[in-house]
């Protein structure tokens, strides 16, 4: 990533504690908040941090402390520059936690998964504008593995624990092609 967005290791500790704290009452956890912001980089139309902050935090407020909740914006906007950076860059996007899912349980990856749909929920239309054959293809892995959505077809594929596993390893190559898809479109 180019080092003008590199996220300091003192941010995203900041970042990580108050995420995963009890003062985070409404928003997403820290891996979640990454999903969220992930999405909300590779995909086509980002919203206004007016627009996405309350999402995110779930229409409350970040926290009562006021200079504490301008921190975390601040932190939260400069983490969404860093992964931008990374992928503007051509590098792999590295996700906060492991490629692996359990079959009986929730982990850190379904969370990022969920986090990512909430953050493409926010401008779920424009995602399919332009090829959406392609761009339901490329977000499959995301939406089997967030659980969000009920759909028999999907389940079918949630209980396949090999294709499930194939689906999480492809994560990072498909945010590439998402974001290559959105911000750096083929000519004709």
């Amino acid at each position: 990533m180019h080092e003008n967005h590199a996220l300091p290791a003192e941010t995203r500790q900041r970042l990580q504690d108050f995420l995963d704290s009890e003062d985070n009452t409404d928003g997403l956890d820290f891996v979640a908040t990454h999903g969220f912001l992930t999405a909300l980089t590779v995909g086509p139309d980002t919203p206004p941090v007016d627009v996405w902050l309350p999402s995110l935090f779930d229409d409350q407020p970040i926290c009562v402390d006021p200079a504490r909740a301008e921190q975390v914006r601040a932190d939260l906007e400069a983490w969404r520059k860093e992964i931008h950076a990374t992928l503007y860059h051509g590098q792999s996007l590295a996700l906060p936690c492991p490629l692996t899912l359990k079959a009986t349980e929730s982990t850190d990856l379904n969370d990022w998964c969920a986090g990512f749909m909430e953050g493409m929920f926010l401008k779920e239309a424009s995602w399919y504008d332009v090829n959406e054959d392609l761009v339901a293809d490329l977000t499959l892995p995301m939406v089997v593995l967030s659980d969000l959505i009920d759909d028999p077809e999907l389940q079918h594929i949630r209980r396949d624990q090999k294709l499930t596993r194939e689906l999480a390893q492809q994560i990072p190559d498909v945010l590439t092609e998402l974001y290559l898809h959105f911000h750096a479109p083929k000519t004709a």
